[in-house]
C-alpha cells in the first residue's frame, strides 16, 4: 500500500487487518518523525519490534546545491525534454531537485519536485499579486552551475 500525501499538514490512514498474527509495516522514515501511531481499538499499542536500517550511502565534498531564478515563462514541454535528458544524463548525481515554475498560459504556480530520476510535478495555487518568477534548487553531485542555467533558460518560452 502507498499513501497518498498531497498536502502539507497531518494526516491519518486506516489499515485493516483481515485476522490476527504478525504485520509488518515498512516505512522510509523512522515512525518518531511522523508521529506514527499504531492503534488497536482507539488506544496506542507497542509493536513488538523496531529496526532502523542507515541510509546506504555517505555524502562527500563533491556534494553542493545550484539554485536557478530566471524571469519569464517557461514552455512546458521544453521543460519537460530537458529535465528528461538531464536526468539520462546526470540522474545519477542528482540527488533531489525542486522547484517553483512560471509555466506560460497556466495562472497558478507549478511545483516541481525530483528525487533521484524520479519527478512529478502540479499545479499549486494561483500567482495572484506575487511576481512569477521561475525557481529551481538541485542538490546533487559535481553539479555544473553554468550548465545548469543554460539549460533552464533554454526552456523560456
Amino acid at each position: 500500500m502507498r499513501l497518498k500525501l498531497d498536502s502539507a499538514g497531518a494526516k491519518r490512514f486506516e489499515l485493516l487487518v483481515p485476522r490476527g498474527g504478525r504485520i509488518a509495516l515498512y516505512t522510509q522514515h523512522l515512525p518518531s518523525e511522523f508521529q506514527l501511531q499504531l492503534l488497536r481499538d482507539g488506544v496506542a499499542v507497542r509493536p513488538s519490534g523496531e529496526q532502523a536500517f542507515a541510509a546506504g550511502h555517505s555524502h562527500d565534498d563533491q556534494v553542493t546545491s545550484v539554485g536557478i531564478h530566471i524571469e519569464g515563462e517557461i514552455d512546458g514541454d521544453r521543460l519537460s525534454q530537458w529535465v528528461s535528458q538531464l536526468l539520462r544524463d546526470k540522474g545519477t548525481d542528482i540527488f533531489r531537485m525542486k522547484g517553483i515554475l512560471n509555466i506560460k498560459g497556466s495562472p497558478s504556480r507549478f511545483v516541481f519536485q525530483g528525487v533521484h530520476m524520479l519527478f512529478d510535478g502540479r499545479e499549486d495555487r494561483p500567482w495572484g499579486m506575487e511576481p512569477r518568477a521561475s525557481d529551481l534548487v538541485f542538490i546533487g553531485r559535481k553539479l555544473d552551475r553554468d550548465e545548469l542555467t543554460r539549460g533552464f533558460e533554454r526552456c523560456l518560452a
